[in-house]
């Protein structure tokens, strides 16, 4: 039980949140695809779980999407794109960051 609780927190928590900002940032910096995925992987607990609360219904369910598009802009030459397309979800993290540390 102890083992299930670390993944949930290593995965919905901070620590899986700047992972997939950490990985998405280093796949478009680096041009690989692979890792931009990944951060997509990291990045759709947190965004599931907040999905479901009535601030965010609608638009977390989505936001990893945003990564997607991220890695098809990478797999196009779009590099500036590729960042453009990071912000909503570094926006909303920074937001809900700045929000939990200002309580």
């Amino acid at each position: 039980m102890a083992l299930l609780h670390v993944l949930a927190v290593v995965l919905i928590g901070w620590p899986g949140i700047i992972t997939a900002i950490a990985l998405v940032s280093i796949g478009i910096y680096t041009k690989r695809i692979r890792l931009i995925i990944l951060g997509t992987a990291f990045a759709i607990p947190i965004s599931w779980y907040l999905g479901s609360t009535p601030k965010f219904r609608y638009i977390m369910y989505g936001l990893p999407l945003f990564f997607i598009g991220s890695a098809l802009a990478i797999k196009s030459g779009k590099n500036r794109l590729a960042w453009i397309l990071t912000l909503p979800y570094v926006g909303i993290i920074g937001w809900l960051g700045f929000t939990v540390l200002s309580q």
